[in-house]
């Protein structure tokens, strides 16, 4: 005859291996929800949000079209795969809807990204209306650029080297969800179309500068000289 406390311990040691594997299942559902949903994550004053995914990534074709390359960029990341679109093809269609002058231009403007970009984005589940913006200070720019990624989940295009280049901010860090309250931004990520895929800045060390061109109209240089232009989604 088995003494009770045998028939106690027996039991018992029925129970914990299922228990074990219950809670082994629910650590396992747990990650499964992370992987799948890595663009986001917040912790004790912090908050992280990104659109970047590796083959979202293009590399200029020539010295011509970081516009281009960089628009090819955000489609890619509006439709979640690479999109394999024409570098060539975006900036003769950037081209034609700038404000440049065609018969000295190489590249592009504000206007011809922003044109181009809500263009191609028809070739995405996600049509986009792309504005370009200007602020008169960095720190509004890229908090403004912020906002629309948290809110839309789409990148943002920034002209860096005073005008001369385009790349592509995808994410940012801050100190909390932008669409919840007040926050401050901490770091961005950017994609150069000429270099890092997809690199981390502090807010006050990003590649975003004054924009320094005067080849485009009358108008449109007084509407960009001297301010941190970038490239929006509106919806």
């Amino acid at each position: 005859m088995i003494p009770a406390a045998s028939h106690r311990f027996r039991r018992l040691h029925s129970v914990r291996p299922r228990r074990r594997i219950a809670f082994q299942l629910m650590l396992a559902s747990a990650i499964a929800v992370f992987v799948v949903l890595p663009t986001q994550a917040s912790a004790a004053g912090t908050y992280t949000f990104g659109t970047y995914f590796r083959n979202a990534y293009e590399r200029q074709i020539d010295n011509r079209t970081c516009v281009a390359a960089s628009t090819a960029i955000m489609m890619n990341i509006l439709a979640r795969r690479d999109l394999n679109l024409s570098q060539m093809t975006i900036l003769r269609y950037a081209q034609s809807h700038d404000a440049l002058n065609d018969a000295t231009q190489r590249g592009s403007d504000p206007l011809g990204w922003a044109t181009a970009a809500t263009r191609f984005s028809r070739y995405t589940n996600r049509p986009t209306l792309y504005a370009w913006e200007a602020y008169s200070t960095e720190s509004a720019a890229l908090r403004r650029a912020a906002v629309q990624i948290a809110r839309y989940r789409k990148a943002v295009g920034l002209l860096v080297q005073h005008g001369g280049h385009a790349m592509v901010m995808s994410g940012f860090s801050s100190t909390q969800n932008p669409l919840v309250g007040p926050f401050t931004l901490t770091g961005v990520w950017v994609s150069d179309p000429y270099g890092s895929t997809n690199a981390y800045y502090s807010a006050a060390g990003s590649p975003l500068d004054t924009y320094l061109q005067l080849d485009a109209t009358t108008t449109y240089d007084k509407a960009w000289y001297g301010k941190y232009i970038i490239i929006v989604p509106r919806n």
